[in-house]
């Protein structure tokens, strides 16, 4: 009998673990969706900055600058992404390398 209490006692010892894991991966989910939407939050007035800029500048239409501007800011080639030293995203990263 006493192997079938072990098996037991592992088996909870897993749903644990697996329940935490759970936790943690939406936890993880919330924090990055946060350092996302922050991101976007200080982006948007750039970007529109630049797409202003591009049409009387350079006398593009807005629909061209829109489409050259929409990844400004994201990580492209060997320039890194910005914002990612807002709060909210060091927090999803500390989560994230204390994981590993």
């Amino acid at each position: 009998m006493k192997p079938l209490l072990q098996s037991s006692t592992l088996l909870s010892l897993l749903l644990v673990a697996s329940v935490n894991a759970d936790d943690t991966r939406a936890n993880q989910q919330e924090l990055d969706a946060a350092c996302e939407a922050a991101r976007q939050e200080k982006l948007a007035p750039l970007r529109e900055k630049y797409i202003e800029e591009c049409i009387e500048e350079q006398g593009k239409d807005r629909d061209y600058c829109t489409r050259f501007y929409r990844d400004y800011g994201e990580r492209s080639g060997d320039r890194p992404a910005f914002f990612y030293d807002l709060p909210e995203c060091e927090e999803a990263w500390a989560l994230k390398r204390n994981k590993q």
